[in-house]
């Protein structure tokens, strides 16, 4: 096995983005930080290219396809383009490395997310957000090979040779996240901004109760909180009614949608001292990053006295290119919030360690 197939989230090696993909260098970045991230490893772009060696043209099929080809034709041939990747990875060394990685990384029969992190996701020019698979709750060495393999193939779903071709570009390499899956009361997402008008004097933040992948892909309605980034303040709470919550299952590896509880459904699903929490962990993620961010965060159960565990941050790419604008709605360096703002957000690694997380 080469030694670059697999890399630890705490390995400086996994700040390569070319060989960690854009999610898993950072998650690198969150480890360095020491914020509190799920135990896990990396399987490297180097492991995807010696699992490829020797496969058949797995671009073959794709050819002929441009941005007017059919849907249905546009499916066959990705179709069979993951048909071929799949074909070439599902035996030989890389796979045996990452069942080994599990077993001696994470735990021979722990739950864990398995994430694509593609070469240039996550990046501030294109995230490919949503474009490649995750799956949650993989329990066991051979569940979790297999889950890589799967996440290797969804370079080749419809939807990920479409974004391609739009956005210009081809598959290149995938390296693929193995984390521990941390037991969510509640999760959800953070903004270093207003998404709404770009004012970055805030930090928003959308969540729900158990896991946040309903969230994430549109399915329900959170609670939504703005908070000031200066003061601490919490400016606006919209707490939506949420009648279901995605959970772990306890008979088998996997997740359910159940209902919640009655008095819960419109109840926060955040407390004032989880947003505190979060907005401290945003400011720190902000300063290092040097610009606006957007993450994802699981709300651990049961909790304690620090219980945000962020799962990815990347660069916000709609607001983060304009002049910054403050909550009146002024633009450019020459106001005194903007001042306050940009002290906030320099990099000082130091003073970030001061605020927990």
């Amino acid at each position: 096995m080469s030694p670059s197939w697999i890399v630890g989230l705490d390995d400086p090696a996994a700040a390569d983005a070319a060989l960690v993909g854009g999610k898993g260098a950072g998650l690198r970045r969150l480890v360095a930080l020491d914020a509190r991230v799920p135990t896990g490893f990396v399987v490297s772009t180097a492991a995807f290219a010696a699992a490829m060696e020797g496969a058949e043209d797995l671009e073959a099929s794709l050819r002929d396809v441009g941005p007017d080809t059919p849907l249905d034709v546009l499916e066959q041939a990705a179709g069979r383009a993951r048909a071929a990747l799949l074909g070439a990875s599902r035996s030989g060394l890389v796979l045996e490395a990452v069942r080994e990685a599990y077993t001696a990384l994470v735990g021979p029969d722990t739950r864990v997310a398995v994430r694509s992190s593609a070469v240039g996701e996550d990046a501030a020019g294109a995230s490919f957000a949503g474009e490649h698979d995750t799956y949650l709750e993989i329990r066991g060495p051979g569940a979790v090979a297999d889950a890589v393999a799967r996440c290797w193939a969804s370079l080749y779903t419809a939807r990920a040779v479409s974004y391609r071709q739009r956005a210009g570009g081809d598959a290149g390499a995938m390296a693929v996240v193995v984390q521990e899956m941390v037991t969510a009361r509640a999760a959800g997402v953070f903004m270093t901004l207003n998404p709404a008008n770009g004012d970055r004097s805030t930090v928003v933040c959308e969540a729900v109760w158990g896991l946040g992948e309903p969230l994430v892909s549109g399915e329900v309605t959170p609670d939504r909180f703005v908070l000031d980034k200066i003061s601490g303040e919490i400016l606006r709470r919209e707490i939506a009614v949420k009648p279901t919550r995605m959970t772990r299952t306890d008979e088998r590896p996997g997740t359910v949608v159940a209902e919640v509880p009655p008095e819960d459904r419109d109840r926060p699903c955040l407390d004032d001292a989880e947003l505190a929490e979060l907005l401290a962990v945003a400011r720190r993620v902000e300063r290092d990053a040097g610009t606006p961010q957007d993450g994802e965060f699981a709300v651990a159960d049961p909790g304690g006295p620090s219980r945000i565990h962020l799962l990815q941050t990347r660069p916000e790419t709609v607001w983060s290119a304009r002049a910054p604008r403050s909550a009146t709605g002024a633009t450019g360096a020459g106001s005194a919030l903007s001042a306050v703002l940009a002290t906030l957000t320099r990099t000082t690694r130091q003073e970030g360690s001061d605020h927990g997380g």
